[in-house]
C-alpha cells in the first residue's frame, strides 16, 4: 500500500491528489503487478525462470518479487537503459540482455526468449495475472479518496490502464480514467506529427496493443499528449513545492493536469509511477 497526498503547494486552486507509486519497494507501481503473477505461478506452476521485457521499471518491479519468491529473472532491456536501473537490476541478480530498439522490440526479443529456454514471458500490457495486480491500487485510492471523479494516469504499454479498468468494471464508481502520453512519441492517442526520442522512455511503446485501443474506445477514454517541456515543468515544481522525486515518465500525469485542473471534475487523483531515476539526471533534468 502506498500514501495518498494532497498537493496543496503545487495545486493552491484545485482539489488534486497524488498517489504516490514510486514509494512502492521498487520504486514504481510495477510490483503489484509482479506479486499478483508470482503468486500465482508458485502455486500453479514448476516454471522458475521469467523472462521479462523492460524499459526498467517492469524488471525492477518483477526483480524485487522474484528474490522474495525464490524465481531467476531474464530481464531484456534497451541498450540505452539508465545507469541507475542497470545497477540496481544487477544487484538483484537480474541476467541482462541488453538490444537496440524500443519496447515493441523487447517484447519480441523476450518472447524468442522464453521459448528457447522454457520460462515463462511476462507480458507486461497483456497478461492479466500482471494487469490485475493494479486493481488493488484503485481499491485504494477509491478508500482513501471515495469522492475522486478524475483519475489521471500515465500511458506506456496499457497495463495500468488495463488493471485499474478492470476494477472500475467490476466495482463501477463515478470516476473517470483519463491517460496522458509523451508528445514525442504517441501510441494511443491521435496524432498527427513524426515522432521523436522522448526523456519520458519509459512511455515508449512502437506498435499500440489491439486490446489497450479497444479497451480505450469502449471506455471513451480521453489520452492526451503531453510535451518533455512540460514533464520537466512538473518535474521541478513537485520538486521545489513538495520534495518529491519522480521520473519523467512518471511526472506525465502531474504535467497534464497543471494545464487542465479547471477542466477536470474534482478531486483528482494523479498516479505517480515511478522514481527510479539517477539523482544526477534529476539534476540535469530540473536545472
Amino acid at each position: 500500500m502506498t500514501p495518498l497526498i494532497r498537493l496543496s503547494q503545487m495545486f493552491p486552486q484545485a482539489e488534486v491528489y497524488a498517489k504516490c507509486e514510486f514509494l512502492a519497494p521498487s520504486g514504481c507501481f510495477k510490483i503489484r503487478g509482479a506479486t499478483h503473477l508470482l503468486e500465482h505461478l508458485r502455486r500453479e506452476t514448476q516454471t522458475r525462470l521469467l523472462v521479462v521485457p523492460s524499459m526498467g521499471n517492469t524488471a525492477l518491479g518483477v526483480a524485487t518479487a522474484a528474490r522474495e519468491y525464490g524465481f531467476q529473472m531474464v530481464g531484456v532491456v534497451p541498450q540505452t537503459i539508465s545507469h541507475d536501473k542497470d545497477v540496481k537490476l544487477k544487484a538483484l541478480g537480474v541476467e541482462l540482455v541488453k538490444i537496440a530498439g524500443g519496447g515493441t522490440d523487447l517484447l519480441n526479443r523476450a518472447t524468442e526468449i522464453a521459448k528457447e529456454r522454457g520460462g515463462y514471458f511476462v507480458h507486461p500490457h497483456l497478461d492479466p495475472l500482471w494487469t490485475d495486480g493494479y486493481q488493488s491500487m484503485a481499491e485504494e485510492i477509491l478508500r482513501d479518496l471515495p469522492q475522486c471523479r478524475s483519475l489521471v494516469i500515465p500511458v506506456g504499454g496499457g497495463g495500468l490502464l488495463m488493471g485499474l479498468a478492470a476494477y472500475l468494471q467490476r466495482h463501477p464508481a463515478d470516476v473517470r480514467l483519463h491517460g496522458c502520453e509523451a508528445y514525442n512519441c504517441p501510441k494511443y492517442a491521435p496524432f498527427d506529427h513524426p515522432r521523436t526520442k522522448t526523456i519520458a522512455d519509459g512511455l515508449v511503446l512502437e506498435v499500440p496493443h489491439p486490446p489497450v485501443q479497444a479497451r480505450i474506445e469502449e471506455l471513451r477514454m480521453p489520452i492526451s499528449l503531453v510535451r518533455d517541456e512540460e514533464i520537466v515543468a512538473a518535474m521541478r515544481a513537485l520538486y521545489w513545492r513538495h520534495g518529491l522525486v519522480i521520473e519523467p515518465a512518471s511526472a506525465a500525469a502531474l504535467a497534464w493536469i497543471a494545464s487542465n485542473d479547471q477542466q477536470l471534475p474534482q478531486p483528482i487523483c494523479a498516479v505517480l509511477t515511478g522514481g527510479n531515476i539517477a539523482r544526477a539526471d534529476f539534476d540535469r533534468l530540473i536545472a
